[in-house]
């Protein structure tokens, strides 16, 4: 090879070098790099994903704190289409995304049995909903499941999560779905 080529060679390695060090933040706890640890935000990242039901929240996102549901208020996903009188969810867990939090069905499915009088809302878009009857919820959390073309307007599936409170005796006593675009 000629020194010449070589010359650029190695100039073009190490200016690469520099650009990949250059990349990335700096750390704002080290002294050397030129930040003060008296005004230096730690950036924040996101916890591991977890499989279990615990409240930590995994993704890539940088979305800050959790969010936090009323007392009494749980978010769940259907494992299977509802049927009369039952759903099978597992809990869903706050996701950090890019966007923003998301949330995503984890660990084993539960099974819930429905009170006798429940109110049900589906939604219509960001913020909206419109109180239906239970049995058309079921059937709309069914086709988002199985046959997403059944689905007609006003409505969409939009990440099959639903919020539901629960009775004295464990039963869905409202349930409400969320909006996702």
């Amino acid at each position: 090879m000629k020194p010449t080529r070589r010359l650029i060679s190695t100039l073009a390695l190490v200016a690469s070098l520099g650009a990949l060090t250059a990349c990335g933040p700096e750390d704002p706890y080290d002294d050397n790099a030129g930040g003060s640890k008296a005004s230096a935000q730690p950036s924040k990242k996101p916890t591991a994903p977890s499989d279990d039901s615990s409240d930590d929240a995994a993704g890539s996102g940088d979305c800050g704190t959790p969010p936090k549901l009323p007392a009494g208020h749980k978010r769940v996903e259907p494992a299977v289409p509802p049927s009369k009188g039952s759903l099978s969810a597992k809990d869903a867990k706050p996701v950090c995304t890019p966007n923003d939090w998301i949330y995503h069905g984890q660990g084993k499915a539960k099974y819930y049995l429905f009170a006798g009088d429940v109110k049900a809302e589906l939604a219509t878009g960001a913020g909206k909903t419109k109180s239906v009857p239970v049995g058309q919820l079921w059937m709309h959390a069914g086709d988002c499941m199985t046959n997403q073309s059944a689905v007609k307007a006003p409505y969409s599936c939009s990440g099959n999560i639903y919020d539901i409170t629960l009775d004295s005796e464990g039963e869905i006593n409202s349930i409400k779905e969320i909006w996702h675009p």
